[in-house]
């Protein structure tokens, strides 16, 4: 079993993929719950499993770095 982490490309929402190495599945297609969109399609026999982690709106948004300090 192999797991890794994927965000969705229009909503950002984090999910967790699972695929198995093994067991043989069929061609398909993920799409996010979250926007509807589509996350991932294969034509390849795998057996995949898309599990949502964080929606967007629980995420924290993203704060700047701020400027270094100007040394006088």
């Amino acid at each position: 079993m192999k797991i890794s982490d994927f965000a969705c490309p229009s909503c950002a929402a984090s999910y967790e993929v699972a695929e198995s190495m093994s067991a043989k599945g069929s061609p398909g297609r993920a799409e996010c719950t979250i926007c509807g969109r589509l996350l991932e399609s294969w034509q390849e026999p795998k057996m995949k499993a898309y599990r949502l982690v964080l929606s967007p709106e629980h995420k924290y948004p993203h704060i700047p770095v701020p400027p270094s300090p100007i040394v006088t």
